[in-house]
């Protein structure tokens, strides 16, 4: 088969509600349909996510029995042609211009990597606010070369396929691989690029609460599978609380939820470590 410029790869578990809307934002792309490719990756829905997928000829499906988010995104890239391979998740709707702003950005930058911004479904002013937050930080990231600052999201990042050739596939961690390949990367001394005209609407992030609960998650990820939290950077948070007071104070929330995660994970690791350290301890007399 030839090669295309984009394989999209897009894995599900349990997403009837909401893949349809994302494989439909992705058909609707004002790029040439011959030069991309769409590859959903089932991995164990009870649901009738693969149904949906099966309504559009088009889409490529194939199965992943062994759970895990990384490991179907993992078969999704063994099984692209593209030279440029391009992630996002089943509750994410991409806007019709999202490939064809990949392609300018790629072919000017020559980046080997390409972070994208998000854009939450919820409507609280503070959950937008937050989000251009993280467009800031990400920005900073990059033109400063301060990989510590990575907030990737596999829900909008691109790589090049070569990237994958010489470094490997995603490791098999539940959570985070996202962040801690982009980090190798940066250290190995790649080219990283963002772009904030390139942006998707989760569709999973439709309130505080749940903006906040993933904020654990993340910091929690972060101190079980990378050891290295996302720095504070108090300068761009009080820049945003005073220029969006009084919903500004708010904000504060996310690095509370997100560091409080982390010191729980932290716990959980060093608990293991001293199991391991135990189990391995020479009995009396050995």
């Amino acid at each position: 088969m030839n090669p295309v410029d984009f394989s999209v790869i897009v894995p599900f578990l349990n997403k009837e509600d909401t893949i349809e809307a994302c494989i439909k934002g992705l058909l609707d792309q004002d790029y040439p349909k011959d030069r991309y490719e769409i590859i959903c990756v089932d991995n164990n829905s009870i649901d009738n996510s693969s149904l949906v997928v099966h309504k559009y000829p088009s889409v490529i499906l194939i199965q992943e029995r062994e759970q895990g988010a990384y490991i179907a995104r993992n078969s999704g890239v063994l099984k692209s042609r593209g030279d440029f391979l391009v992630f996002s998740d089943a509750d994410v709707k991409a806007p019709r211009n999202w490939l064809s702003n990949i392609k300018l950005a790629v072919d000017k930058g020559g980046f080997d990597i390409l972070l994208g911004w998000y854009l939450p479904a919820g409507s609280a002013r503070l959950l937008k606010i937050h989000s251009l937050l993280v467009c800031a930080r990400l920005k900073i990231a990059v033109d400063s070369k301060q990989p510590d600052m990575i907030t990737a999201s596999a829900s909008n990042l691109v790589i090049r396929r070569r990237v994958f050739e010489k470094e490997g596939l995603f490791m098999r961690l539940p959570r985070s691989e996202d962040k801690y390949f982009v980090l190798r990367c940066f250290e190995k001394g790649y080219n990283i690029g963002f772009d904030a005209g390139i942006n998707v609407l989760r569709n999973d992030i439709t309130c505080l609460g749940v903006a906040l609960l993933k904020n654990f998650t993340y910091g929690y990820a972060n101190a079980l599978y990378i050891d290295r939290p996302l720095p504070l950077v108090e300068g761009i948070i009080w820049e945003f609380i005073i220029k969006y007071f009084p919903v500004g104070p708010g904000l504060l929330l996310f690095p509370f939820f997100y560091y409080t995660g982390y010191c729980c994970g932290r716990i959980r690791r060093i608990y293991e470590i001293a199991l391991k350290k135990i189990a391995h301890r020479p009995k009396p007399g050995e």
